[in-house]
């Protein structure tokens, strides 16, 4: 079998975990490594790799690499991991063609996981606002509906990169009791980023974030998976494939629980500042503290 991943750190590193835990299974594979679009030659030489490769299971690290090895071999059945906004993802609509032979792990955080990370971090929460583009619908509604089952009203904001000003003021007027941020290029970049965090500093109000860097510059607190620990559990799902279950039965999945495939991250400073007791029940294993003295 083969191992398409994207070039990035986090999606070479849960390919090699899975290329290794899959070897000491007693199951070949060969790593291949996909350029991004800026590099088209490149790019086009690691699917003429692939597709020379003829295997009938590839694993794919990334929304890109899964799109280009469902596309490069129609007859393949294709798991992925470190997909973020999986819910969004074109190749798991019900209409895509392909949708039969795709399954896999989301980077993405479980819904309701995120919610009673919140619930449980902040108790007496009432209304989270969530910044979302038209890439993200899916994510944010399901957000949504697992904060309705918590009792919590995650309100949705349109919102978009270049007029990131326009979020702000939505905020403001949106009487809110925080905000959780997911990884939409469409709306983040370091300026605007800064621009929310400082946001929440000034209003005293928390933001939950998707990335332990976004914690470290000032976010109240993040929950994000760890890419080796999700390489692993790829690795399990690659051998259900190979022993016959069906991609179709497999689906969507997400990252398995803090201090397995999830970790969490706290900032003691911004806690501080925005004058948000710490809770050590819920901060406490598989949660790193950061702006501590």
């Amino acid at each position: 079998m083969a191992v398409l991943f994207g070039a990035k750190g986090p999606y070479r590193l849960a390919a090699e975990v899975l290329a290794k835990e899959l070897k000491a299974a007693g199951r070949d594979s060969v790593l291949i490594e996909l350029s991004d679009e800026s590099d088209a030659g490149a790019q086009q030489r690691a699917l003429d790799q692939l597709v020379k490769s003829k295997p009938a299971l590839v694993a794919a690290g990334g929304a890109g690499a899964t799109a280009a090895a469902l596309k490069a071999l129609p007859g393949a059945s294709v798991v992925f991991f470190m997909v973020p906004n999986a819910l969004d993802a074109p190749f798991l609509r019900a209409d895509y063609a392909g949708h039969e032979r795709v399954a896999g792990i989301a980077s993405d955080i479980a819904p309701d996981e995120q919610i009673d990370w919140i619930a449980r971090g902040r108790p007496g929460i009432k209304k989270v606002a969530l910044l979302s583009s038209p890439r993200t619908q899916q994510t944010a509604a399901a957000l949504e509906k697992a904060g309705r089952a918590r009792g919590i009203t995650i309100a949705t904001f349109q919102a978009a990169r270049d007029e990131f000003p326009a979020a702000i003021e939505a905020l403001n007027t949106a009487a809110c009791d925080g905000v959780l941020m997911i990884p939409d290029a469409h709306i983040y970049n370091s300026p605007n980023v800064e621009r929310l965090l400082l946001w929440g500093v000034r209003n005293r109000k928390p933001v939950w974030t998707f990335s332990e860097n976004v914690v470290v510059a000032g976010a109240f607190a993040g929950l994000y998976c760890d890419p080796a620990a999700v390489g692993k559990q790829t690795a399990e799902l690659v051998r259900q494939v190979l022993k016959g279950t069906s991609t179709a039965a497999l689906g969507l999945q997400y990252p398995r629980g803090l201090g397995e495939a999830v970790r969490g991250a706290v900032n003691v400073h911004t806690a501080e500042m925005i004058g948000a007791p710490l809770d050590e029940r819920v901060f406490a294993g598989g949660v790193s503290r950061v702006g501590e003295p």
